[in-house]
């Protein structure tokens, strides 16, 4: 991995082979990032991807093993127990010209991967949410008066 800092944004280039979630946990920790939103573009030669399930509160994990071109792979890092938390979602491009998408658990680069980081002046930490089983965003503010929405199933 190479990377040049601009302020308080940092461009990473990740090269064949490398693990991405791996490589970027790795990235966060050493340069002691605590808080950044990151976005991404490139290739990648195979990506284990989730879908989450309302249903069973899990993850749904299949890995592509399959050249893909990443047409986009945003999220955000944070902290959870003293350690950087990547959330990734990626949407990938086929031979065929087809996409899939999810969360994103792993892919492997091939050929280069270009990484921007942008980070926060604040840390952010994660929370497990024993209602849904994800590790959620900790926000201390509340905002008060906001309007009440009807759940989706009332919308249809």
């Amino acid at each position: 991995m190479r990377f040049q800092r601009f302020g308080d944004r940092y461009m990473l280039r990740l090269d064949k082979d490398e693990p991405v979630v791996a490589s970027l946990l790795d990235f966060l920790d050493t340069i002691a990032i605590p808080c950044a939103n990151v976005a991404a573009t490139g290739g990648v030669s195979a990506v284990r991807l989730g879908y989450w399930s309302a249903a069973t509160g899990e993850y749904n994990e299949r890995t592509f093993n399959e050249q893909l071109e990443v047409i986009s792979l945003q999220g955000n890092s944070a902290m959870k127990g003293g350690t950087p938390y990547l959330a990734l979602q990626g949407v990938f491009g086929r031979q065929d010209f087809s996409v899939i998408g999810g969360h994103v658990g792993e892919a492997w680069v091939n050929p280069t991967l270009e990484v921007w980081f942008r980070t926060e002046g604040v840390g952010v930490m994660r929370r497990h949410d024993d209602a849904t089983g994800l590790e959620i965003l900790d926000l201390p503010n509340v905002l008060k008066g906001a309007r009440i929405y009807p759940p989706a199933e009332t919308l249809h």
